[in-house]
């Protein structure tokens, strides 16, 4: 079992790091050294996701879903994950921080998706956050739900185009993805053909009009900038599916990984969430599994970071086991495991 051993922050760190969002708070590790933790954080605690700064790896946001006494639902790192200091707006004390983003192009501008699917951006590394009033008025809202009580719906996912960073994409589980053309000042939908349960969206780092989402019913492609949507299911033989990872442009390949079934089912099924990963090396039109039933035992892949040193990624799964894969997902290779149930991921250089 994972014990937590509580460490300042004074070590000196060589090569690359992985900072893992965890349950229990995060964890700190060398991903050539195997599953022993560097250091091991409880405070911020309860992470669910994560975002670097486009310029500084070692500014660091930590988002949480859960409310403990005391501490906010989010953070911020300026030394690589070693400490943090607690940034939750006023505006969201009482929201679950469900999605981050921090934005490829403006200097210390950060965005913020929570429950109730609201949406905040900050101007200044997150001392000062406004909520998008633009957001607030999409037609329909007043319709997004989610399946269990209390059936508040949350922003799942905030995407940029590379191409054109003052577009934004945001996912809204369970209410669609929406674009803004102006940094969040206004939004449209994008929600024909889409099952609305997203839980994540990613543009193509080749073509702008190519789009990625899941949902909890499956992959979803659109080749016209979101006009419209079509669910994926060559090669695909799970439904819920939730990472995306794009690669880089000179690669044809897109990776997600998927379940059998919602969360609810992952603990009480004989397999768990009975997982598993798949490659498309046609930018989304088809997919191939690359592990099998027993890769990830119980557990689900919760989310897919590029890993710069060898051009594959990271996966890191809800049972604590972290993953590195090499560029075409070809070779897994297990480098934690037991760690607390584990969300997100950043790479520090």
């Amino acid at each position: 079992s994972f014990a937590l051993r509580f460490r300042r922050g004074h070590e000196r760190f060589t090569g690359m790091r992985l900072c893992i969002g965890t349950a229990k708070g995060i964890v700190i590790l060398d991903p050539s050294r195997g599953g022993v933790p560097l250091m091991v954080l409880a405070d911020p605690s309860a992470i669910w996701c994560m975002a670097q700064d486009a310029t500084d790896p070692t500014l660091i946001y930590a988002g949480s879903t859960e409310h403990v006494r005391g501490k906010g639902t989010l953070a911020r790192s300026a030394d690589g994950g070693r400490t943090w200091t607690d940034i939750t707006p006023p505006l969201a004390r009482e929201e679950e921080v469900w999605s981050i983003a921090a934005s490829p192009a403006v200097k210390d501008r950060v965005f913020i998706g929570t429950s109730h699917a609201r949406l905040f951006r900050s101007d200044d590394r997150g001392r000062i956050f406004k909520e998008s009033d633009g957001f607030l008025k999409i037609p329909g809202r007043d319709r997004w739900t989610f399946s269990p009580a209390p059936h508040i719906p949350r922003v799942r996912s905030i995407a940029f185009d590379p191409h054109e960073p003052s577009t934004m994409y945001v996912g809204v589980e369970e209410g669609g993805v929406f674009r803004s053309r102006n940094d969040g000042a206004s939004f449209e939908p994008l929600n024909d053909g889409l099952y609305w349960d997203v839980h994540t969206v990613a543009v193509d780092s080749r073509d702008s009009r190519r789009l990625y989402a899941t949902t909890g019913n499956g992959f979803y492609l659109s080749g016209n900038a979101g006009k419209s949507w079509g669910q994926v299911t060559r090669g695909l033989n799970r439904s819920y599916t939730v990472p995306i990872l794009v690669s880089a442009p000179d690669s044809e390949n897109v990776f997600t990984a998927a379940a059998m079934g919602p969360p609810p089912t992952w603990r009480v099924g004989p397999v768990g969430a009975d997982a598993m990963l798949f490659r498309s090396g046609d930018r989304g039109e088809s997919f191939t599994p690359i592990s099998t039933e027993q890769s990830f035992g119980r557990g689900m892949v919760m989310r897919l970071k590029a890993d710069p040193e060898n051009g594959g990624f990271f996966a890191v799964c809800n049972d604590g086991a972290v993953v590195r894969a090499t560029a075409d997902g070809s070779s897994l290779a297990t480098i934690a495991e037991k760690l607390p149930p584990a969300y997100d991921l950043a790479t520090i250089p």
